[in-house]
């Protein structure tokens, strides 16, 4: 767990590697109307201790947040984590966290952006639904990390804790 804009991240590649491999995340977000948001985002991309960017494609009640803080959560949705987590009775790392986040800008994306989260989607390059969902990827909103709160499990997750 870490706290405050340029914390050194105890456990940034794990972080990393959880994103990773998650189908999609989701962010949380308070609307105008002072209610509870949440959205489903499949490319959140972590660049360094600090924060990341996610593509901004499915998320209508964000138009005006910078600034404003979210949460992103993330959960290890590989099977082959969760049976192999299941078998043994524990989690060798956190199968999901939190993000705590101050949210950035919207901007259009950059080039190196775009080749990253086109290598993430492109074994579903060939299904109908790819072209509906991912083809018109033009924007980022980046976000600074300022308080990271993985989920616990109770004894699945007990000895990551201590």
């Amino acid at each position: 767990m870490f706290a405050g804009k340029g914390a050194v991240v105890k456990d940034f590649r794990n972080i990393k590697d959880l994103i990773k491999n998650s189908m999609y995340c989701s962010i949380s977000t308070i609307t105008k109307d002072g209610l509870p948001h949440s959205s489903p985002i499949g490319s959140v991309f972590l660049e360094n201790e600090e924060g990341g960017y996610f593509i901004e494609m499915f998320t209508k009640s964000m138009i005006d947040k910078s600034k404003e803080k979210a949460c992103i959560m993330a959960v290890n949705t590989s099977l082959f984590f969760w049976l192999i987590s299941l078998i043994k009775g524990r989690f060798n790392t956190h199968p999901a966290t939190r993000l705590l986040v101050t949210l950035g800008e919207k901007r259009k994306i950059t080039e190196i952006e775009r080749a990253h989260f086109q290598k993430k989607v492109k074994p579903f390059k060939w299904l109908k639904g790819y072209k509906h969902m991912w083809s018109t990827a033009n924007y980022v909103r980046t976000f600074t990390v300022d308080k990271v709160i993985p989920v616990s499990i109770g004894k699945m997750t007990k000895q990551l804790e201590q």
